[in-house]
Formats: structure tokens, C-alpha cells, sequence
């Protein structure tokens, strides 16, 4: 839906004088109509972050959350939205341990102002259940089913295999209790491209985020295991440290909502932080049986194999910590 993203600047004479001037930049963002998803119950609606900036939410987070600036809204006949945007500044540089604790605290002190009585907003344009129509959307392009590939020559295939197949008997257990944990405002996209680092924000107790466009009202820890699968998946987060920083992101994240005095049970945001990054499988298994169909032994496979591993080690996980974890057609019994 994004028609571009222009970074526009220049220089302007103060007070008309050629021996002084003022540089200026600024971002304009053109977002394309889409008929297909002009619902707000879509997990990509087309005009919601249009709407986040029209609303004026996005000028005034709590916690130090900090959107761009928005100076103008044009409406197009063509149907398009051009916002121009404030240039955040950021530091291009790769990521390190303490960006991913900072990242993490700051988002559980944002999430937290709203589990201790900040209200959240009537914000017609976030989606409610954001999760569920994403995994819709993930099974909507699916073209390969788990028993489509042969993966008796491949004991480790076999194994991711058998477990997303029963994970796939969960997915709407896992999404009723995803909907049961204790409301606030998500992000959905938060991860190293959408969160500006800059030494000014840091000094300030700031953190920068851009591209609210999947911007919804979804249960505690949700938002973390997002970033922890998106990071992963992009190869941000190094697999052989994925224990590591699986635990560095929750007790960060922990840690902020303690600083915005929530001091409910932790089972709530692990169980949210691990079956939001466990769905993640819903869109990369598949991906794995189409790679290994073309070339098995291809990196994009081991790679695959490795990262869906992990998926299903969280499913596990999550499925312990849910809070009615039950099996279908059996009654309350734990796996």
C-alpha cells in the first residue's frame, strides 16, 4: 500500500540573507487505496495510520514514546494520502546487546501506562484483534500443506513437522486467551527499521518509533514476541544466541513494566511474548516447504529449519504457561 517514501531537504535563507541559512529535511510518505482492506478489523488497514495522525494520538505517548511529527495531510484525487512527516534523526549502525534491552524496556513502560489505569483511547482505527486477522491473512496465501512434503529422509523436518501440526489444532485456543490478557496499545511492526536509536533520544529517556500502520489494541507481551521474531528472522538477532536474547527482551521488557508500576503475574506477557513469536511459524513453515521443495540443501532451508526449530521449542513453552492450556477434545489436560 506504500506508493513511496521520499526523504526531501534543502536550505532556507533567514531573514533573506544570503550568508545565513537554515537546512531542513522532512519524510513524505505516500500511502496507496486499497479496496481490499478498508476495514479496520483488517490487520493492514489502509488508512490507519492516516488516521493515527488525523486522531492526534500519535502526538502525545506516554513514557517517553515518541511518533514523527505531522505537518500536513493532502488527500489526493487519485485516491492517495501523501503525510508529510517530521526526519527523525537515528544512528545507522548495526545493533548491540544494550539497544535490544533499551528497545524493550521502553516499550514495557509504554504498554505499562495503560495497565495501571491510563485509559486507552477510543481509537476507532486500531484493530482489535490484530493477531487473528494476520494468521487469517498468512493461511489465506498458503499453497502448501505439511503433508505435501516428503520428510521421512529428514528427521528434523519430520519433527517441526509434527509439532506445527499439532500447534495448528491450538491456534485458536492460543488466539481466545491472546484476546483474554490484559489490554494495551501495540505497535505490531516493532523492530530495528521502524526504531530510530539516537543518543539525544537515549539521553532523554526517549525512544523514536516510526511507521505505525499495523497499530492496534492487543494483550500484553504481544508487541515483544513480534520483535523478537521479526529481529530473528531478518537475521538481526543471531540464531545461536537466540536463548540469550529470548530471555534479555522479556526481562527488559518486565523491568519497564515495573517502572510504569505494573506488578501483575509474569506468566500473562511470557505467555504473550512466546505465542506471538511461536505464530510466526503460521507464515514460515510453509515458507520452509516451498524453500525445500526448490533446493533442500539451499542455506534459506538449513537456515529455515533452524528458526521454525525455535518456533516450536516457544510453542511448547507458551503452551505450558497458557492459561486454560488445553487440548482439543480432551479435557483441561496440560501438554
Amino acid at each position: 500500500m506504500t506508493g513511496g517514501v521520499y526523504r526531501i531537504w534543502g536550505s532556507t535563507r533567514v531573514d533573506g540573507r544570503i550568508d545565513r541559512s537554515r537546512s531542513w529535511s522532512l519524510i513524505i510518505k505516500i500511502i496507496l487505496a486499497d479496496p481490499n482492506r478498508d476495514d479496520p478489523t483488517h490487520y493492514n488497514y489502509w488508512r490507519r495510520e492516516i488516521e493515527a495522525y488525523k486522531s492526534g494520538y500519535l502526538r502525545h505517548l506516554p513514557a517517553g514514546m515518541k511518533a514523527p511529527e505531522c505537518y500536513a495531510i493532502d488527500e489526493n484525487d487519485d485516491g492517495s494520502v501523501w503525510l508529510w512527516l517530521e526526519d527523525m534523526t537515528h544512528e545507522s549502525r548495526e545493533w548491540q546487546w544494550d539497544d535490544y534491552a533499551y528497545a524493550a524496556t521502553k516499550l514495557g513502560e509504554f504498554q505499562g501506562a495503560y495497565l495501571v489505569g491510563g485509559p486507552i483511547p477510543d481509537l476507532r482505527w486500531a484493530n482489535r484483534q490484530w493477531m487473528r486477522s494476520w494468521i487469517h491473512e498468512c493461511q489465506t496465501y498458503r499453497t502448501l500443506s505439511s503433508t505435501d512434503v516428503a520428510s521421512d529422509s529428514n528427521p528434523r523436518l519430520e519433527a517441526i513437522i509434527d509439532r506445527f501440526n499439532q500447534c495448528e489444532l491450538l491456534i485458536q485456543d492460543w488466539l481466545v486467551e491472546l484476546e483474554r490478557l490484559p489490554r494495551t496499545i501495540a505497535h505490531q511492526d516493532f523492530y530495528e527499521l521502524n526504531i530510530m536509536l539516537d543518543n539525544a533520544y537515549t539521553r532523554d529517556r526517549k525512544l523514536a518509533v516510526i511507521d505505525w500502520q499495523f497499530a492496534s489494541i492487543s494483550g500484553i507481551g504481544e508487541d515483544l514476541g513480534r520483535f523478537l521474531g521479526l529481529s530473528l528472522s531478518r537475521g538481526n538477532v543471531p540464531a545461536d544466541q537466540f536463548h540469550d536474547y529470548k530471555e534479555l527482551l522479556i526481562t527488559s521488557y518486565m523491568e519497564g513494566l515495573g517502572r510504569a508500576g505494573w506488578h501483575g503475574d509474569e506468566s500473562l506477557p511470557r505467555f504473550g511474548y512466546l505465542a506471538a513469536f511461536a505464530l510466526r511459524s503460521v507464515w514460515e513453515v510453509p515458507k520452509l516447504l516451498r524453500k525445500m521443495e526448490q533446493d533442500a540443501k539451499s542455506e534459506a532451508c538449513q537456515r529455515l529449519l533452524l528458526l521454525t526449530e525455535l518456533q516450536m521449542e516457544a510453542a511448547n513453552e507458551a503452551e505450558r504457561l497458557r492459561p486454560l492450556g488445553f487440548i482439543p477434545g480432551k479435557n483441561q489436560v496440560r501438554v
